[in-house]
């Protein structure tokens, strides 16, 4: 089956987050969707720290202050490689996607998201070949009136080696980079959001699905480029990662300026 065929038979619209000043993730995913096949996608234009929205929320107090830590409700998580507190940045990816929700969930669709990091591995189109199967057969049930979340891609390990079977889980993975939901879910995201207490994977994929709305596809068929690979720089938190990539580049300078900048990068609030 032809890779526009297959991706036109799961999915109607196919968006990308992306912030409209990351112009280099811009290009590349261009490139990269293109060369996929994919050349009918819109671009979702992500919120910066400096959107309304972000101060709407916290005006609001609608985000989570710190003590506790909002990740473990502790006042300290015992990581040294967690923030404690949520930043402007995970705010305004948190408001992004709530703007993407409600575009979702204006019209009836299943809705392909990507993030503009976004890297499919070479088995991607047996995997939804498999899916479409599954759908096919009413085994999966995967039309816009049905509440469906299905996670696709997350950060790089084992499991994305062509040689895991094909399965159907409802394990949790935090898949931003690469998921699909139907308009019926991302309203369900809406109705059940209250504040931003969480980062939005978190709770798009662990604490919003209610038994029996979302799955997880194994293999994975993507991965990102900035926390995994760190060929791009992370636009939350910068990472030593990057570091490592730049240095394989042959870029010294630039490997020691991120690695400058990871420890003056300040991630947690000191409480006492």
């Amino acid at each position: 089956m032809h890779q526009n065929t297959i991706v036109d038979a799961l999915f109607d619209k196919i968006y990308v987050v992306s912030l409209p000043t990351s112009l280099d993730r811009r290009s590349y995913v261009s490139e990269h969707l293109q060369k996929a096949g994919l050349a009918e996608f819109e671009f979702h234009d992500a919120c910066g720290v400096d959107h309304p929205d972000v101060a709407q929320f916290q005006n609001a107090g609608k985000v989570a202050s710190y003590p506790p830590c909002f990740r473990c409700g502790k006042a300290s998580c015992g990581r040294t490689d967690c923030n404690n507190v949520l930043i402007p940045p995970q705010i305004a990816t948190f408001a992004s996607y709530l703007r993407l929700w409600a575009k979702i969930a204006a019209t009836p669709q299943r809705a392909l998201v990507l993030e503009d990091d976004i890297f499919f591995h070479p088995h991607w189109l047996d995997v939804l070949e498999r899916l479409n199967r599954e759908i096919t057969a009413g085994r999966l049930l995967f039309q816009p009136d049905v509440p469906r979340l299905l996670r696709l891609g997350w950060a790089l390990n084992e499991d994305h080696s062509p040689e895991v079977p094909f399965a159907i889980s409802d394990m949790v993975k935090m898949s931003n980079p690469c998921h699909a939901l139907t308009s019926s879910f991302a309203q369900q995201a809406l109705d059940r959001f209250v504040s931003i207490n969480t980062t939005p994977d978190v709770y798009l994929h662990r604490d919003c699905p209610q038994a029996g709305e979302s799955f997880t596809i194994f293999p994975p068929i993507a991965s990102e480029l900035s926390w995994s690979v760190g060929e791009f720089q992370s636009l939350i938190h910068p990472k030593e990662i990057r570091a490592r990539y730049l240095e394989q580049q042959g870029n010294g300078e630039e490997a020691e300026a991120q690695r400058k900048l990871v420890e003056i990068h300040s991630k947690e609030v000191a409480h006492r």
